[in-house]
């Protein structure tokens, strides 16, 4: 008898084929579920190599004995033609078939299920990869983020003070421009997670991180700064700086030197120096910003008074009168103020800023911004903000605030220029990744529009799903979108509206009436106007979607009335609102807002807004 016959008769094929099937299953398994549980590929690769070696033994044991109905038996007293031996060898031949069987329906699932998530996956981490790489070409390798400073004061109570010095840091590192500087909230954002800063970098884009801690007691202050070079994991410097408190503003200098030393930048001029003012203002002043960063309305009357007495020690304090501006902005809005005043006390301190730095860009944007009225146009708010530029062409807030103009008014993708910038400076703020997500939206750009969805999902712990159904209604996929509507953690009238335009769009229609009825049921909920939240906007584009123009023309003419919500300036580019862009009423309503198409007709803003980091001309 051959030897091909012999390995037959004995069954050898058949053992080998089940245990080649059971092997790939069982590493595509391992495959997938190792890496949920933080385990490394060595394991896997473990995995392999011991089914690589266990194929010989079973080879030989399936040569050596054979299953029967009374268990494993030598082949030497094993009756082939028996009935039991038939029978065994058909239980094999079922064994091997369901294997082969789930090996297939594995396959069909990876490939037409997972396949495309990882696909969609690895896209995603290209996309980075390519954004990331033209920020590198941009700045070189010269790019830091300057991490919250750890507050080592013996009653371990003046974190405002540790974060203040980090902060002031990072605001002079800013002035210079061939370094890329990470923005405070980007920055800030990794405090308390004690993340290495290998770890760090990688998610900020940046090659070098700056650490520290700051002991202040009594006159006495001490503050520690350590550099590391994330690519090599490496410290470059450290330094202990044990000074007078008074010695605080020239600490921060030397910081700033040992950066650009270490760098080896070349700097065009003076190297920027932090603002000399009375060091019991400068501390008041640090403790009026970390409470405004925290937007409630105790903590702004707290920092209002605060700046009071810092500027009542200082008159002169510069940064004081600025955070002024902002400090009055929050007054008003949480009602401590009449928008009347705001303006007046922003206007003195502005005046103020100027008799003392006439060069102050920031004083200069306020002042500008107040004396030209450029809230009542759409025109005075494009030459604010492009103003605001020529002055401070690299700062996050103004390019940031030139790509909300733009794309409110359909200029979308030299928006999405400015947009981008942004949240290359500042890839943790999550206001910036929501502004490039509409605009990406209205532009079309769906791929990368759920892209930045994942991002700003990730850092807010989830919110951000009513966009992305938002996003898959557009696409035309109703039905995932409904699912994702149905998690929805935002509002109950907003996720109402996405689940109304869903069920519409999918024709069932008993649903979508239901929701609608609750969508119009919430509009008596007065607790609303506590967020400044303006539920009627939603059942508008609700109506505008589903077609039922007249209601929705009815909302929007009382919308459009002062005191105006958020919502009319972007209308006229909302996606909710586009069955309602071929009646005529439409371009009346956006003419009383002053944005319709013929207004707008024959602008070009590349002459105000030549693109991120350049200066554009005079505006005025």
């Amino acid at each position: 008898m051959s030897l091909f016959a012999e390995l037959k008769r004995r069954n050898v094929f058949r053992a080998g084929a089940a245990y080649l099937a059971f092997s790939w299953l069982l590493i595509q398994i391992v495959e997938t579920l190792l890496p949920l549980f933080g385990i490394s590929d060595d394991a896997a690769r473990t995995v392999v190599v011991v089914l690589a070696i266990g194929f010989i033994p079973v080879m030989v044991v399936a040569w050596t004995f054979e299953l029967t109905a009374d268990g494993f038996r030598r082949e030497a007293v094993v009756d082939h033609d028996s009935a039991s031996s038939r029978q065994s060898t058909r239980r094999l031949d079922r064994v091997v078939i369901v294997l082969l069987g789930l090996a297939v329906v594995y396959f069909a699932v990876d490939k037409f299920i997972f396949d495309p998530a990882r696909d969609t996956e690895i896209a995603e981490q290209a996309a980075e990869q390519a954004r990331g790489e033209a920020l590198v070409q941009s700045y070189g390798e010269h790019s830091i983020a300057v991490l919250p400073f750890e507050d080592l004061s013996p009653g371990n109570d003046q974190e405002y003070f540790s974060d203040g010095i980090a902060e002031e840091i990072i605001n002079l590192l800013s002035r210079i421009h061939n370094l890329r500087v990470i923005a405070r909230s980007s920055a800030f954002s990794f405090k308390g997670q004690n993340l290495a800063a290998s770890v760090i970098a990688a998610e900020l884009n940046v090659r070098y991180i700056m650490e520290g801690s700051v002991r202040w007691a009594g006159d006495k202050l001490r503050v520690t700064t350590t550099m590391i070079d994330a690519r090599t994991d490496t410290q470059l410097w450290s330094e202990n700086y044990d000074r007078e408190f008074d010695d605080i503003f020239a600490i921060q200098d030397e910081i700033a030197s040992e950066v650009v030393d270490r760098l080896e930048l070349q700097i065009s001029g003076q190297l920027p120096l932090a603002e000399r003012v009375d060091p019991e203002s400068y501390a008041l002043y640090l403790e009026a910003r970390h409470l405004s960063h925290r937007h409630n309305k105790e903590d702004i009357a707290a920092a209002d008074r605060l700046l009071d007495e810092a500027l009542a020690l200082d008159p002169n304090n510069v940064a004081a009168l600025l955070l002024a501006s902002n400090v009055n902005a929050q007054k008003e809005y949480w009602g401590l103020q009449s928008r009347d005043e705001a303006i007046a006390k922003t206007r003195a301190a502005m005046k103020r800023v100027l008799e003392l730095d006439p060069d102050n860009a920031r004083a200069r944007i306020e002042l500008g911004s107040i004396e030209q009225d450029a809230l009542d146009t759409w025109e005075g708010e494009l030459q604010a903000a492009s103003f605001a530029l020529r002055l401070l062409p690299t700062d996050v807030e103004a390019n940031a605030q030139a790509a909300g103009k733009l794309g409110h008014l359909g200029f979308s993708e030299r928006a999405l220029e400015y947009s981008r910038y942004v949240t290359g400076k500042d890839p943790m703020c999550v206001g910036c990744l929501r502004q490039r997500m509409f605009l990406l939206m209205v532009a079309r750009n769906f791929d990368e529009a759920i892209e930045i969805n994942r991002r700003y999902r990730s850092l807010t712990g989830g919110s951000g799903t009513y966009t992305l159904g938002i996003i898959q209604l557009l696409q035309g996929d109703a039905e995932v979108a409904l699912k994702t509507f149905e998690v929805s953690d935002t509002f109950e009238f907003v996720e109402l509206q996405g689940k109304a335009l869903a069920y519409w769009t999918l024709g069932r229609t008993a649903e979508y009436e239901a929701a609608l009825a609750d969508l119009e049921a919430t509009l008596l909920d007065e607790e609303f106007d506590k967020f400044r939240v303006r539920p009627e906007d939603y059942l508008a584009g609700t109506y505008a979607w589903v077609g039922r123009t007249d209601e929705a023309f009815a909302i929007l003419d009382q919308l459009i009335d002062p005191p105006r919500s958020w919502g009319p300036i972007r209308w006229n580019v909302d996606p909710m609102f586009e069955n309602l862009h071929d009646d005529p009423r439409w371009q009346a309503l956006l003419e009383k807002e002053g944005i319709s198409a013929q207004q707008i007709a024959g602008y070009q803003p590349e002459k105000l807004f030549p693109g991120p980091g350049i200066k554009p001309p005079a505006a005025w």
